[in-house]
């Protein structure tokens, strides 16, 4: 009876803590107005380096590195949220590319990563942080995506979403929940957390009685309200492209394919045969000139179609004090105010 007792508290307490991921996930008031801070600005010959700062709804200062590009007309954004062992730096390697396409690129910092990265963790802890680190991804990309909106030199009706690998796989929630983004490019994602840690080609590199055997199925387990399977179906009908590797070494081809399946038309799928960990600078420079060339046609399509100004998507509570270096923009808000 005391173990039934056990394991019905246990089945309890997941499905609350379910709850509360997929209401945070959700959640429509982020808290704002956000504290921004301007730490550096840079113009090079081609385009502009800034970083800056702002605070998330739990208080918490977000690093941010932006690259823009020259010009006083107002430019299409991208938000990129990076793999798990990379960091915001990544904004170097791709800032002339994306500028040179005629885009903004914002790079968040993960929490977790950087200056904000956890050290002598234990497995339990690792897990949790896990947990942490995803769920603020999603949170803080929205709170940034309003940032971006109200900026003077971005149009708020051209910001798009491109998620590599950990970033791919939290920005199907992003991009389901936040109607800031157009369109959105997930580069190396997966979704169906069980058949990713069950039928990943990395898993032959784990010692037989490696504790991860047992960790990586509990975490996949405490990790469902955050699977992608369950969120990217909600973004249509903004169109997705999927950027995936048939030589994939860790996310294996039943992941790819469940979270393919998963998602609504309109969708593009995209393959290529270098490795998940892409070392070849020849690689990177393919699957960022695919992404780029497909955002670059769908922004083409967006001025197209949306010559009226509609700049409503900047919500009313996102109303602090003026941008620093940066004008005001009152049309950025609801016609009420």
């Amino acid at each position: 009876m005391n173990f039934l007792a056990f394991v019905t508290g246990l089945m309890t307490a997941k499905r609350v803590w379910d709850k509360q991921v997929l209401d945070a996930i959700q959640l429509t008031d982020l808290n704002l107005p956000l504290a921004v801070s301007v730490i550096s600005q840079q113009c090079k010959s081609d385009f502009c380096r800034e970083e800056f700062t702002f605070h998330d709804r739990l208080g918490e200062q977000i690093p941010v590195l932006a690259m823009l590009p020259e010009g006083a007309e107002r430019h299409p954004a991208i938000v990129f949220l990076y793999g798990s062992g990379m960091r915001m730096k990544v904004a170097e390697a791709l800032a002339e590319s994306v500028t040179r396409s005629g885009f903004a690129l914002f790079v968040p910092e993960q929490f977790g990563r950087g200056t904000r990265r956890q050290f002598g963790l234990n497995p339990w802890q690792k897990i949790i942080a896990l947990r942490h680190r995803i769920l603020r991804t999603i949170t803080e990309s929205r709170q940034l995506a309003y940032l971006v909106c109200n900026r003077a030199d971005i149009d708020p009706r051209r910001i798009y979403l491109w998620g590599a690998s950990f970033g791919a796989m939290t920005g199907c929630a992003v991009m389901a929940y936040d109607q800031h983004f157009q369109a959105a490019v997930f580069t190396l994602g997966g979704g169906n957390l069980q058949k990713l840690v069950a039928d990943t080609p990395f898993r032959k590199n784990i010692p037989r009685l490696s504790w991860l055997k047992v960790a990586a199925p509990l975490a996949a387990t405490l990790l469902k309200p955050f699977d992608p399977i369950w969120h990217v179906g909600h973004i249509a009908p903004r169109p997705i492209l999927f950027q995936n590797t048939r030589k994939d070494e860790i996310i294996p081809l039943s992941s790819m394919d469940a979270l393919h399946q998963a998602a609504s038309s309109p969708k593009q799928i995209m393959w290529y045969d270098s490795m998940h960990d892409l070392k070849s600078t020849a690689a990177i420079e393919i699957l960022a000139h695919d992404a780029l060339t497909w955002l670059q046609q769908h922004d083409r399509e967006i001025v197209r179609t949306r010559s009226k100004v509609d700049e409503r998507r900047c919500r009313k509570e996102f109303n602090f004090n003026t941008y620093p270096g940066h004008e005001r923009r009152a049309e950025c808000l609801w016609p009420s105010l």
